[in-house]
């Protein structure tokens, strides 16, 4: 009678992990001993919950709006990110602040030049959404970024012109509070399932 059960649960255990396909489920176990006792350590992988919109027409209209804009924006706040870096690592060596000043307004045209266009078509929603991505990216507000590169007077005058727009460069991502649903859309983005 032993050896039926046995056999039952072997074969239930074969065939119950047969139907789990194992490609999507990974996970690490680390052994640690801790005053001579052994413990395991597991790995699970990260886990998304999506927001779910089905009952509520317009929030998945905003939802999918936001999302387009996220995608749409992502790209700039990483080329932001990658710019800035290559300026604060050029500008670390210039002896001068005139010649640190001319190289930054120099690619402030480059910059303008590239990506201008494309940027003046986008909307004000949008260049909301960019300054807090360029924020998360950097750690950094986009007030700050300017107050930085170009000085309090250049900062100030820009932020008076985001002011016209009712808008602040001083914003700052918060991904847990009302940034929750553009971190969500970003980590989706990094994995590569968006």
């Amino acid at each position: 009678m032993r050896y039926i059960f046995a056999a039952i649960s072997i074969f239930l255990n074969v065939s119950l992990s047969a139907q789990t396909p194992q490609s999507e489920i990974t996970t690490t176990r680390i052994l640690k001993v801790i005053d001579g006792d052994t413990m395991t350590h597991n790995s699970l992988p990260m886990l998304f919950v999506s927001p779910n919109h089905k009952h509520n027409k317009k929030a998945e209209i905003d939802y999918n709006r936001l999302m387009r804009d996220v995608k749409k924006m992502y790209p700039y706040a990483q080329l932001a990110k990658a710019t800035l870096i290559d300026i604060r690592n050029a500008t670390e060596t210039m002896p001068s602040g005139s010649a640190r000043d001319a190289y930054v307004k120099q690619q402030e045209k480059d910059l303008l030049k590239s990506y201008g266009a494309e940027l003046k078509k986008c909307t004000v929603r949008q260049g909301r959404i960019l300054l807090k991505l360029v924020d998360r990216e950097v750690n950094q507000t986009s007030y700050e970024i300017i107050k930085d590169l170009r000085g309090s007077f250049s900062a100030m005058m820009w932020q008076g012109v985001a002011r016209l727009f009712g808008e602040t460069l001083k914003t700052e991502y918060d991904a847990k509070g009302e940034d929750a649903y553009i971190e969500y859309i970003v980590c989706m983005i990094e994995l590569g399932m968006m």
